[in-house]
């Protein structure tokens, strides 16, 4: 072949980025995360307002706020306007979508993922809440993701960081990026999932796993910039902080749009006092290159949209970034703090007041996403009486032991050790959370016993009626002794005392002595991790990662260790609803039975009166029929033996 100096130029122009720097762009990204398939509005507290609407209400002032209903509308009409003031709209979602709510027990996906068609984003990213259910769950949801195309082309699923096993059915449904074309400029969007969260506290499939997270992202933003993509939005779930930390500094990143955190951002009169501000929204930070960068997040439960506004200059760099969240809100579900209806005048002069904030939106729903919703509303009752498990015998629900809260149970079937409700419930919480050593949970938060027979998740759900959430907290073996004694004090101390702080654990066992003083009642603590192995005495300087619902964890119920700065830094919050952990746990067992003496934390209870609920062991034969009997006729309390002590207390007397 003959090589030409005209050849070669067009060799060499062949290979210029053409496509690269090509021209400015005026960026509108509306984005969400973490909504844990909640798809109903929330009741917040609006506590910030001006001067006449507080003198008038006198009290913070609560709506609902959020839903998808509404917020399709919402996202719809700043989406309009965005496009009538000459600027392009991006829609994104920043992972964990699924898993919290019924919603998500009872359709596994299919409500989110019909949601998430209406509000029809450009790209979701994974977090690690998507993985709860192993590979082949979230590949079906990815699947469903796909199939509402009259309502909107199906979204990319982004993982770059995400690697399927071989065999796994993930395979060929997740990509590394996008690129989306906006205004005639390409936007490349790089999907990040947090690590070591989805492989220790999630469940995906044998051979998947996920690779160092700043590392692949600056692996796809190299690809994307090799390919002539000069504008980078780096779509994450790993937190706001390790956003800021790890790949802001990244080079040619622009825009992060995050999750996983649930961080509020904004100034005060931004949020108005719905929720704690995190941080400015947006956080500016300097990239790599020394280039702004623009970061963002979008707090948590579909209660908010964020609205970021980014400029990009013709060498694909931002000049500005600006926005703030945006709030939707039923206004007729408006009342005072104390729940009374606002009059006609002041309902007027507070959604004045909202409507000033330039962020707070009174919008309807939206006809075809609340069509949908009735749907999958009008199936909830049917379906959370579908069977999930059995229990072949009456679990007793307690909470001191002895105190009398069943209603199935007689006091002495759980005066032993407590009741097994609680003690099952603990059990299940740790199974469930794979980084847990040990599980801990309040008496007070399981409300009913569990009855002989077909179990349904509506049971589970009015066993378990709150809406908590389990976090992992680490703590030292002298911290969970601390704790114990904390609960212990809280369920029996003072003229009040709340007895529903009774602690139940699994993996941890004690003996109890209410007769003593506070530090001194929680006696031979043990721990069997896991319940995998054999039970050993705690090691007070060890370090052990404890599961428990989100409220003890914050210090209610007289846990008031869980406070302590050191041990609160290590807080976690896996922001899977403890009902739902339940359930998930009642479906895989299929049989719920009381767990073994053995695995029961009190081992032996001793009452403020002195009284031992435990039977003493046998005693050593003897020939002093006083001393064979004296143990009971001092007050050795043995369930369901009343007449035996009767007996024994006589024969007692006989023989004096």
């Amino acid at each position: 072949m003959r090589i030409t100096a005209l050849s070669l130029l067009l060799v060499a122009l062949a290979a210029l980025p053409w496509g690269a720097n090509a021209g400015p762009l005026q960026l509108t990204i509306l984005h969400m995360n973490d909504h844990h398939s909640n798809h109903d509005p929330i009741e917040l507290k609006i506590t910030v307002a001006d001067a006449s609407t507080e003198a008038k209400t006198t009290s913070p002032i609560r709506a609902k706020f959020g839903g998808f209903t509404r917020m399709v509308t919402m996202a719809n009409d700043i989406k309009t306007s965005e496009e009538a003031a000459g600027r392009h709209v991006l829609k994104l979602h920043a992972g964990d979508a699924l898993t919290g709510t019924s919603y998500y027990s009872l359709f596994r996906g299919e409500s989110d993922a019909k949601m998430m068609a209406h509000m029809c984003f450009d790209a979701f990213a994974l977090g690690n809440h998507e993985f709860d259910d192993g590979d082949k769950s979230l590949a079906s949801f990815i699947e469903m993701l796909g199939k509402h195309t009259a309502l909107c082309p199906a979204v990319p699923v982004l993982g770059a960081n995400v690697v399927p096993g071989a065999t796994s059915p993930l395979v060929g449904k997740i990509v590394k990026s996008v690129v989306i074309t906006k205004g005639g400029e390409k936007v490349g969007v790089v999907g990040i999932n947090v690590k070591k969260k989805t492989e220790q506290s999630s469940f995906p499939s044998p051979g998947t796993y996920l690779t160092e997270e700043a590392a692949a992202a600056q692996a796809e933003i190299d690809s994307l910039v090799a390919a002539s993509v000069d504008k980078i939005i780096l779509l994450t779930h790993i937190g706001y902080a390790t956003d800021l930390a790890k790949l802001a500094v990244l080079k040619n990143v622009d825009v992060i749009v995050g999750g996983d955190q649930h961080a509020l951002l904004g100034s005060a009169p931004d949020v108005s006092g719905v929720g704690t501000v995190a941080g400015a929204y947006p956080t500016e930070k300097t990239n790599g290159n020394g280039k702004k960068v623009c970061v963002v997040q979008a707090w948590e439960y579909g209660k908010a949209l964020g609205g970021l506004q980014v400029n990009f200059d013709a060498n694909g760099d931002v000049t500005s970034c600006s926005g703030k969240p945006h709030f939707v809100y039923d206004e007729a579900s408006m009342r005072t703090d104390a729940k009374i209806a606002l009059n006609a005048t002041t309902k007027v002069e507070m959604k004045a007041y909202l409507d000033s904030l330039g962020n707070f939106h009174a919008k309807a729903p939206h006809a075809a996403t609340e069509e949908s919703m009735s749907t999958y509303a009008g199936q909830v009752t049917s379906l959370k009486a579908t069977k999930i498990a059995t229990a072949p015998a009456v679990i007793c629900m307690e909470r001191i032991p002895g105190q009398g809260r069943s209603t199935l149970c007689k006091p002495e079937e759980s005066a032993e050790r407590g009741g097994g409700v609680a003690q099952l419930v603990a059990k299940a919480f740790m199974h469930r959370t794979p980084t847990a050593n040990i599980s801990i949970q309040n008496g007070g938060g399981c409300r009913v016993d569990i009855p002989k027979g077909d179990y349904t998740m509506n049971d589970a759900y009015t066993l378990l009626p709150f809406s908590n959430t389990i976090a992992t907290i680490e703590m030292t073996g002298a911290q969970v002794v601390s704790l114990m004694e904390d609960a212990l004090s809280s369920s029996h101390d003072g003229a009040d005392p709340s007895t529903g702080a009774y602690p139940y654990a699994a993996g941890l066992r004690f003996d109890v002595n209410m007769s003593e003083a506070k530090g001194s009642r929680v006696k031979n603590v043990e721990v069997n991790s896991r319940l995998a192995g054999s039970w050993s005495n705690i090691v007070l300087t060890q370090k052990y990662v404890v599961g428990t619902n989100n409220y003890i964890a914050g210090g209610k119920d007289g846990y008031v260790t869980f406070t302590e700065p050191a041990i609160k830094s290590t807080y976690v919050d896996t922001y899977t609803e403890y009902a739902q952990i339940f359930v998930d746990y009642a479906k895989e067992v299929t049989s719920l039975v009381v767990p073994p003496a053995s695995e029961f934390s009190t081992k032996s209870y001793v009452g403020t009166d002195g009284v031992s609920h435990t039977p003493a062991p046998a005693p050593a034969p003897t020939s002093n029929p006083v001393t064979s009997v004296s143990r009971a006729a001092h007050g050795v309390f043995t369930p369901g033996g009343a007449l035996l002590a009767a007996l024994l207390a006589a024969a007692v007397a006989v023989l004096c």
